[in-house]
């Protein structure tokens, strides 16, 4: 299995029964995703931002934290 798509070679694979075009790509957006990138472009390059991952916390919990 791919770990990238999650599909397996035989499915594409005719000779095993599978279909060159068993799927058809589709496109979503998803809003915590974007808001990762968005925030990840804020992390400066260089040794300031190696290690710095960016992740989503509930905003209930967050302002509990602080």
């Amino acid at each position: 299995m791919c770990e990238q798509c999650g599909t397996r070679a035989a499915e594409w694979d005719e000779e095993q029964g599978g279909d060159r075009y068993a799927y058809v790509s589709t496109t979503v957006r998803c809003v915590g995703c974007e808001l990762i990138a968005t925030e990840q472009d804020q992390v400066p390059d260089g040794p300031d931002g190696y290690g710095v991952r960016i992740g989503l916390v509930p905003r209930e919990q967050h302002h509990h934290q602080q």
